[in-house]
């Protein structure tokens, strides 16, 4: 063995081993560079593997509307609207006002959350703490964990007389939103005066008493645009059938993610007084229908010719059009859909296929695909001075 060799083995006594610090240097440097090569693909990895999840959840989402259609010939309801959230003694379809999510739970194996409140007389006080057990349970699936695994937040909104209490209770919310077609009105209440479906009932009682609902299905009403018409598949007051979407169920959304502002992802988000970004979260998931828990693919109200100035991360587009979340494009949050992924979101069909929807998508094509029953034609609802 060499006389170097010995050294190095510290086979002499008092001889020590070791690096020099350029050597060191030369180390730590190349382990940065292999981080800074492999952290992208390990945040990309991670990210593909929060997107399947989230489709999944979706699927789940699609297939218990497809039992609850096959169980019950109709979609999930949307709700009765902003004012109102479920009550268990009344149901599906056009007699239950609480959100979609709420109609979905019997098929998801949610039936505890379901049955809270049932044969209880609305009103008492055994009955208010059911439903506030209800509003108050998150649920991971509806949420999308690119996002936030869990949301809760204050409940900031009018509330029917029976559902006062609600109000300023810290609620669940929903990732998600379902397909309001491309219907001029998407929220009973709220921002634009012209976005308000009216009338609506403010009470079971005005219900019970003989409330007549607006006609959501007809697109003229007495040779005028019918403003409360509704194309999507799960609406306000609704119980679409599948044999009413005759553009064909893999073609026709049905659920997909809803777009946000990254400020308001927590509870605390920063929204200003002049942000209207703020509305699209505001309340329970389980509201009726309300931009919270319905989105649509064109002319959101009076909103329908407002394009989002130009800002030096964004080109003016439709506040309709979809894109990932941003802060800049916060008046998205009441009309469109979007979501944290980057480039595509997620989007359940009728046929309980979950796809991958490109921001970039044809406005006519995304806008197609929300309709039911264009039949081809996107313009075929559109009324003589509507555009």
């Amino acid at each position: 063995m060499s006389r170097s060799k010995l050294k190095c083995l510290g086979l002499r006594p008092g001889y020590r081993c070791g690096f020099t610090l350029v050597e060191l240097l030369v180390v730590i440097a190349i382990i940065g560079i292999l981080v800074a090569l492999l952290l992208p693909a390990i945040q990309a990895a991670r990210e593909a593997a929060r997107r399947s999840q989230c489709s999944n959840q979706l699927r789940q989402m699609g297939l218990a509307s497809l039992l609850h259609e096959e169980t019950l010939r109709y979609f999930p309801s949307g709700g009765w609207g902003t004012l109102f959230l479920p009550e268990p003694n009344r149901g599906y379809g056009k007699k239950q006002p609480g959100s979609w999510y709420y109609s979905v739970f019997a098929y998801l194996e949610a039936n505890t959350l379901r049955d809270l409140g049932r044969g209880q007389r609305v009103g008492t006080a055994e009955w208010q703490n059911s439903i506030r057990q209800l509003v108050t349970t998150s649920i991971p699936a509806f949420n999308c964990p690119s996002r936030r695994t869990v949301s809760v937040g204050p409940h900031v909104g009018a509330l029917a007389t029976e559902y006062a209490f609600v109000n300023g209770l810290t609620v669940a919310k929903g990732d998600y939103a379902a397909n309001s077609g491309d219907s001029l009105r998407s929220a009973t209440s709220g921002l634009y005066s012209s976005a308000n479906i009216s009338p609506v009932p403010n009470s079971f009682a005005q219900v019970d008493g003989g409330f007549v609902w607006p006609d959501t299905r007809s697109l003229l009403v007495n040779g005028s645009e019918n403003k409360n018409y509704q194309n999507g598949v799960i609406c306000f007051h609704s119980e679409v059938k599948m044999a009413q979407i005759s553009d064909g169920a893999s073609k026709t959304y049905l659920i997909g993610e809803k777009f946000l502002a990254p400020k308001g992802y927590e509870s605390s988000g920063n929204f200003d007084s002049q942000d209207n970004g703020r509305y699209g979260d505001n309340q329970s998931m389980y509201v009726g229908y309300e931009w919270d828990n319905q989105r649509v693919a064109w002319r959101p109200g009076a909103a329908a010719n407002f394009y989002l100035p130009a800002t030096p991360d964004s080109a003016s587009i439709p506040s309709w059009q979809p894109s990932a979340d941003a802060d800049d494009l916060t008046i998205r949050n009441l009309v469109a859909f979007g979501s944290a992924h980057p480039a595509v979101m997620n989007m359940a069909f009728c046929d309980g296929s979950v796809q991958t929807v490109s921001y970039d998508i044809d406005m006519d094509t995304h806008r197609a695909q929300a309709i039911r029953n264009d039949n081809g034609d996107i313009n075929a609802h559109i009324v003589k001075g509507f555009r």
